[in-house]
């Protein structure tokens, strides 16, 4: 995988998501040292939603390719 060609979704997810933590969040700074562990656990959770979308989508595709050759 070629992640250099990501980088820009990286940036834009990571400036909106920074964003709204610092909206929604209170006593970051008290949090400093443990804000990493819940960011972490967003990520995680992008990561799996965007696993099965992709893994769906190419299912669908192979789906589709099957029924046209039938």
């Amino acid at each position: 995988m070629e992640k250099s060609c990501y980088h820009e979704i990286i940036d834009e997810l990571s400036k909106k998501l920074a964003d709204k933590i610092t909206f929604e969040e209170n006593n970051l700074a008290n949090r400093a040292l443990s804000i990493d562990g819940d960011i972490a656990e967003i990520i995680q959770d992008i990561g799996l939603k965007t696993c099965q979308r992709v893994l769906e989508t190419t299912r669908d595709e192979i789906v589709a390719k099957k029924k046209l050759v039938k």
